[in-house]
């Protein structure tokens, strides 16, 4: 089952992925946090975290969740730790993660985590960040801050490339079907098919 949960000011996607035994992964957990964290801590029993890229509004509820294992791609690593990179600074905050103090797992493109009983496959999608990328599981595409509906990411923050963007939408339309459904990092799902057809960065 997927749940989804908006908080912050940025309005943030963040997802709860579970399975019938009450274990579940969280996908981006972000600021404003606190009532989701509880609500997870009393429901099910969380295993890990799967991050798209570490900017703040991305990564600020891990601090609910210190002792689960991370999982992100290596190119963010010094964004995590950074606050300028992070965006903590531009909502006036002070990154509250330093090296060494998190359980990180490096991921690659292609790899393959087995948690809950699904296989979460890696697509490496740069563009708003180094690290940014989209992880997959049956017929989802959690998508982060590169592909949105009827839009995509930002690419003017501190390793974003508008270049590295266009090649990525190009990726995620090559490597899933049609029928796949988005889950975003902002604004509503979509799926592949509607996206290929209707965004005007890819079908423009």
């Amino acid at each position: 089952m997927i749940e989804e949960k908006t908080t912050g000011s940025f309005f943030t996607n963040s997802y709860i992925v579970s399975n019938d035994k009450g274990e579940c992964v969280i996908i981006d957990p972000g600021f404003s946090y606190g009532e989701v964290a509880r609500y997870i801590k009393s429901k099910y029993k969380p295993v890990a975290i799967l991050l798209t890229h570490a900017h703040a509004d991305h990564i600020d509820g891990i601090q609910y969740f210190m002792d689960l294992p991370i999982y992100m791609h290596k190119e963010d690593e010094e964004v995590m730790y950074d606050t300028n990179l992070s965006v903590y600074s531009f909502v006036g905050r002070i990154s509250p993660f330093s090296e060494g103090m998190l359980n990180l797992n490096f991921v690659n493109d292609k790899d393959v985590i087995s948690l809950i009983g699904y296989d979460f496959k890696v697509l490496h999608t740069p563009g708003h960040t180094n690290g940014s990328v989209c992880y997959s599981f049956e017929d989802n595409v959690f998508t982060g801050d590169t592909l949105f509906n009827m839009s995509m990411g930002r690419c003017d923050f501190e390793t974003g490339n508008l270049g590295k963007m266009m090649k990525s939408l190009k990726k995620i339309m090559d490597e899933y079907p049609d029928d796949y459904k988005i889950y975003p990092g902002h604004n509503g799902n979509s799926t592949i098919g509607y996206e290929r057809r209707m965004n005007p960065y890819i079908n423009g």
